[in-house]
């Protein structure tokens, strides 16, 4: 289905240290923003929480944030082309649910869908949940149509005990998902820390999200590392006000380096996204232990990229959680972004197109 574009005008504003020169800032192609009340065959668009590109076919599958209560949990096709700078069509190919183990319906609630990874030459997807109806996470592999999906068993540190004390925080578990370049090696990050490992973010303090690597042929989990996001970068204008920040997606370099996505949203302030360069090379494998102390071992480096502001230029910069590298454009790698819009009327789908120069890329 071809829809309508609204295009945007997008301005960077950049943070690139000393150490990261290397890594030039993104420039900005295009955008396009599709309407919250747009729906595909009954079933409301929107919730984009991650992308994932089919070289093999020329287009990208965007997984939903949706746990059953707009539609059934699933993922879509989508095609962006662009010419001459612009983007010229976004095409939506197609909606596919995503089966429980088993091949029945998620019930309402029973899963909420966040990061999806192809494995094309498997014929394969893998999928993560940041929680089911009892709040526990779950990574899933499945065929490419949604189809026999099986559940990937994952370490006890990670589920929630009775009290909280223990385990992924609601609402906080695997936001970043991505594949490495060879295939072998499956790359998933929280949104934030565990409760034992010092819980979320705040204005205060940094959390220690753990990044665990999983073997995709045995399914094992073969290492696991801290990622330490920023703290909340700034407070909320009123004492009630809400505030955030932590990990909203990744994407795994050829090198074996990661881009990571910092999404902050502060009530009075909006939207702060900000990109990463994290290097797990050199940095404490915590893989056993049931409770980490982000002071007694080495977290991954991390580099500042490039941010993007809202208000920056006047600019409405909404929830960013999606980052995928697709096909090549005038000779330039392309990365496209998109974000979830929570179903809401006061938010939007959008789909940020830029193109990128990033040495490990080529």
């Amino acid at each position: 289905m071809r829809l309508p574009l609204v295009i945007l005008s997008l301005f960077l504003s950049s943070s690139v240290s000393v150490l990261a020169q290397e890594f030039k800032a993104p420039t900005f192609v295009d955008e396009v923003t599709l309407p919250t009340a747009f729906s595909m065959n009954g079933v409301r668009f929107g919730g984009i929480s991650d992308l994932s590109y089919d070289a093999a076919a020329g287009n990208y599958l965007a997984i939903a944030d949706d746990r059953a209560e707009n539609g059934p949990v699933r993922f879509y096709r989508i095609a962006v082309k662009a010419d001459k700078g612009k983007i010229a069509t976004l095409d939506i190919l197609g909606m596919q649910e995503l089966l429980a183990p088993g091949g029945a319906h998620f019930p309402l609630k029973g899963a909420d869908p966040e990061g999806i990874a192809l494995d094309g030459a498997n014929k394969r997807i893998f999928w993560s949940s940041e929680r089911n109806e009892k709040n526990v996470p779950m990574l899933y592999v499945a065929d490419q149509d949604g189809t026999n999906a099986k559940s990937i068993t994952l370490p006890d540190a990670y589920i929630p005990n009775a009290d909280g004390s223990k385990g992924v925080l609601t609402n906080l578990g695997f936001e970043g998902l991505d594949l490495s370049a060879d295939g072998a090696t499956l790359y998933a990050m929280n949104e934030n820390g565990l409760a034992q490992d010092g819980g979320k973010a705040t204005i205060a303090q940094e959390s220690a999200s753990r990044l665990m690597l999983l073997d995709t042929q045995t399914l094992a989990p073969k290492a696991q590392y801290i990622y330490l996001t920023d703290k909340i970068p700034v407070a909320p204008e009123k004492a009630d006000g809400w505030a955030d920040n932590g990990v909203s997606a990744v994407h795994a370099m050829k090198d074996g380096r990661l881009i990571v996505v910092e999404r902050n949203f502060t009530d009075g302030h909006g939207f702060n996204i900000r990109f990463y360069i994290a290097d797990a090379t050199g940095a404490t494998d915590v893989s056993g232990m049931e409770k980490v102390s982000a002071a007694e071992i080495k977290p991954m480096a991390k580099t500042p990229w490039f941010s993007l502001k809202d208000g920056d230029n006047g600019l409405k910069i909404d929830n960013i959680e999606s980052i995928a590298f697709g096909p090549m454009l005038d000779g330039k790698q392309t990365m496209l972004l998109a974000s979830d819009n929570n179903f809401s009327p006061d938010q939007a789908s959008k789909f940020t197109l830029f193109t990128v120069d990033i040495p490990a890329l080529h």
